[in-house]
């Protein structure tokens, strides 16, 4: 990019883990390029009014989209989406956000079997909160019933905010949230019972992935973060724009900042990103036909 500034469009609210990645990326490009890198927050219908956003932006490198795991669910989820999906393309991976599962201390379970075993004793009773229908821990929540054989309650929450409430003060038994509600386990208002990753992560050496309890293969979920730009701008633009991604997300101070955020350092190239959007799709796609999840 050169010359105007740079337009970071940021599809949530600010204050949130997008927004809040987004704002240490930004100032880190801001930097390298010598110019401003403005956050632009467009908000609303699931991350889809930014992404549309961006799709219609001028194809010049110089309105870039931080986005989630939505990119790849919203299309499975919504039939009329305001925007093409094939109108952006994606440029890296920066950052990854595994679940982890947590129950209220009054349930009377302390790992993941020990759930499972509840749950099928309690057919239909066990509830897990969410953000929204759609949603990373909705379809979290799915994944897992799917995969343990097991039926749940879905209590949908709009947004995180209301959904931790009512799970802190024990109307939901369940919610697959990311590593930022460590806290309230280390307080012991909430239990964690597993991360839903391959292996154990570094940070968390003492929790036991999902994967490992033997009930309930291939729980893999959570969050990612990673940025777009619309299909058209020029090769070279795209190939430099991920040069400087590149660089900035692996930049020490950056790194340091996004393991503070309950995040995971996770860059891909565009190689790697469109391969990991690909294994998404199919994983999400299976639970969302499944399921029948639907989103008005």
């Amino acid at each position: 990019p050169s010359g105007k500034p740079v337009n970071l469009v940021i599809p949530f609210s600010p204050g949130g883990l997008t927004d809040t990645l987004g704002r240490v990326l930004g100032d880190e490009l801001s930097k390298q390029w010598g110019q401003p890198v403005v956050v632009e927050n467009r908000p609303g219908a699931g991350a889809t009014i930014g992404a549309s956003f961006a799709a219609r932006a001028p194809a010049d490198g110089h309105t870039l989209l931080l986005s989630s795991v939505g990119m790849v669910t919203n299309p499975l989820l919504m039939s009329n989406l305001p925007y093409d999906p094939k109108d952006l393309v994606p440029l890296a991976l920066v950052a990854a956000g595994p679940n982890v599962l947590y129950v209220h201390p009054s349930l009377p379970v302390h790992n993941v079997k020990e759930l499972v075993e509840y749950a099928r004793q309690h057919k239909g009773e066990v509830s897990f909160a969410s953000s929204g229908v759609g949603a990373s821990p909705h379809l979290a929540a799915e994944l897992f019933a799917m995969r343990a054989g097991i039926e749940i309650i879905h209590v949908p929450y709009k947004g995180t905010g209301p959904a931790m409430a009512d799970f802190l003060g024990g109307q939901v038994d369940a919610y697959f949230d990311t590593m930022q509600s460590l806290h309230y386990a280390e307080a012991g208002r909430l239990r964690a019972l597993a991360v839903t990753t391959p292996e154990r992560i570094e940070q968390l050496p003492d929790l036991p992935t999902v994967e490992e309890s033997g009930v309930a293969p291939g729980v893999y979920s959570g969050t990612w973060f990673g940025f777009f730009v619309a299909a058209d701008t020029p090769v070279e633009t795209q190939q430099a724009l991920v040069a400087a991604i590149e660089k900035a997300a692996n930049d020490a101070g950056v790194k340091q900042k996004t393991v503070e955020m309950g995040l995971i350092p996770d860059y891909r190239d565009q190689a790697g990103f469109k391969q990991f959007l690909q294994e998404e799709g199919d994983k999400w796609g299976e639970v969302i036909r499944t399921r029948g999840i639907k989103v008005n």
